[in-house]
């Protein structure tokens, strides 16, 4: 049995945070034309308890490679959670991108450092809010200098109780919302995040594997011949969460 009252419960929330994704394009949206790409996304993320309050988590992925063919990016992004109470984590971590593009490779370093409030409500749901800090340093191989920027982001995130499809019983669905805010930037707003949209299912495979499906609506800011763009990326992205011994 499916039990529609959790599921209902997510449709209406779904539709609140899809409301705010519109009002949060519309001023972009009649500023400078939007184009459309559509990408996927896949990664694992490792994950090992050092104790109930402190554990390693350690992402990796590739992006672009079965959608794309003049952009793939792969990454490596190690990082460290640890847990001040039942309802607030702190989070701090390094990755490394490298983006493969038809004129030149972009490598870029990324330190971070973030924090989760999450509180539960109702039976199940689960909100959170992530604020994050992030160092992005990237070198275009054309200039002779790394170029760097500093930016905030903040993610709003809902997660559904448990609920069935057909016999199949352990769902949970997910959706947030997370703009980006640039603070500055070395390289004359090259490109930058403006705000990226969420919606997904998942589920635990067994006691040490979950999967999750996620449609990513990404709005962009690029920097092209004659002005500046808002591109949309539309995303396929495949996360698989493994906890080891």
């Amino acid at each position: 049995m499916i039990n529609l009252s959790s599921i209902l419960g997510s449709i209406r929330l779904w539709a609140l945070l899809i409301a705010a994704v519109a009002l949060c394009t519309l001023p972009a949206q009649a500023q400078t034309p939007d184009y459309n790409n559509f990408h996927t996304w896949a990664d694992l993320a490792t994950i090992k308890n050092f104790s109930k309050d402190f554990r390693y988590d350690g992402d990796y992925g590739v992006r672009g490679l079965l959608s794309d063919d003049d952009w793939t990016q792969i990454y490596l992004r190690p990082s460290v959670r640890y847990r001040l109470d039942s309802g607030t984590t702190l989070h701090g971590g390094a990755a490394l991108f490298y983006s493969f593009l038809e004129e030149e490779d972009l490598p870029e370093l990324r330190p971070w450092l973030g924090v989760r409030f999450a509180h539960r409500i109702g039976p199940g749901w689960i909100i959170s809010n992530y604020f994050r800090l992030e160092y992005r340093a990237f070198y275009l191989k054309p200039e002779s200098d790394w170029d760097t920027s500093f930016r905030a982001r903040w993610q709003l995130q809902a997660r559904s109780p448990l609920f069935e499809i057909g016999s199949v019983k352990g769902f949970y669905g997910l959706a947030s919302i997370e703009p980006f805010f640039m603070f500055e930037s070395t390289s004359a707003d090259n490109f930058g995040d403006r705000f990226r949209f969420n919606l997904g299912i998942g589920r635990s495979l067994n006691k040490r594997l979950r999967a999750e499906a996620n449609y990513l609506f990404h709005k962009v800011r690029i920097i092209d011949e004659g002005g500046t763009l808002d591109v949309d990326d539309h995303v396929l992205r495949f996360r698989f969460f493994y906890e080891i011994d």
